[in-house]
């Protein structure tokens, strides 16, 4: 069993100090679930998922846990298994042994070394994507500045 600390570290929520955002589902290791799942707070899956799963909370996929998703939809995905499909989260993490299949829509994307991406990912800021109520004055000042330098990359 894994302890707070590690659990933190991992990005594993096991208490509802963020918020009452708390991990509630585990789909263990052993078992498989298949159909529409609809959480509130966090999900584990540590075994076989195949469908649709939409959570108000993190979703966590362990080295053992494998997704197939038609649609994925939660706040944060953290990810160190195996996953195929479409996820839609505010932040991914791919970890080191994940290996995942399909297209990203998130704000933050995060791929450790190691990790193996294979598909698209698609990154916006919703605040900026959403058109602004007050007019466009107010919309083009939430953009950011083209006017930035380029990255220089430096050959030794």
């Amino acid at each position: 069993m894994l302890s707070n600390k590690s659990n933190k570290k991992r990005g594993i929520s096991t208490s509802s100090s963020n918020g009452g955002q708390g991990l509630n589902t585990i789909i263990g290791r052993g078992s498989r679930f298949e159909g529409k799942l609809m959480v509130e707070n966090g999900v584990r899956i540590d075994g076989v998922f195949k469908g649709e799963l939409n959570c108000s909370g993190e979703l966590t996929i362990s080295q053992s846990g494998e997704v197939n998703a038609t649609l994925l939809q939660c706040k944060d995905a953290y990810i160190d298994g195996v996953m195929n499909g479409t996820l839609r989260a505010d932040k991914v993490r791919l970890d080191t042994q994940s290996r995942f299949t399909g297209e990203v829509y998130t704000d933050s994307f995060m791929v450790a070394e190691g990790a193996i991406f294979h598909g698209s990912c698609s990154m916006e800021n919703h605040q900026e994507s959403q058109p602004s109520a007050t007019g466009a004055a107010d919309g083009a000042a939430a953009k950011p500045s083209t006017s930035r330098p380029s990255p220089q990359v430096q050959k030794k």
